[in-house]
């Protein structure tokens, strides 16, 4: 299983903290969270940070790079204050 973990707005506003979804592609991911969570609208998936094992997946490349077993995603928004 790949591990998707929600910080900032997505887990504040949509109440969500953690999920296990299969592994598959980035698209497919996706659409296993929104499967899981059909109040989250898909834009606001889409437009926040994702980081795979650590590392910052830039959003033009998300749809066909794979996620394997045992990787952990998170999905997060950068936000300030002050």
């Amino acid at each position: 299983m790949v591990k998707v973990k929600f910080f900032a707005l997505l887990r504040s506003k949509h109440n969500v903290k953690e999920l296990s979804v299969k592994p598959g592609t980035i698209e497919e991911v996706m659409n296993q969270i929104l499967e899981a969570y059909p109040h989250i609208p898909r834009h606001e998936l889409e437009q926040a940070v994702m980081f795979v094992n650590g590392k910052k997946t830039m959003h033009l490349s998300r749809q066909g790079e794979k996620v394997n077993e045992g990787d952990t995603v998170v999905l997060t928004h950068f936000v300030g204050g002050g």
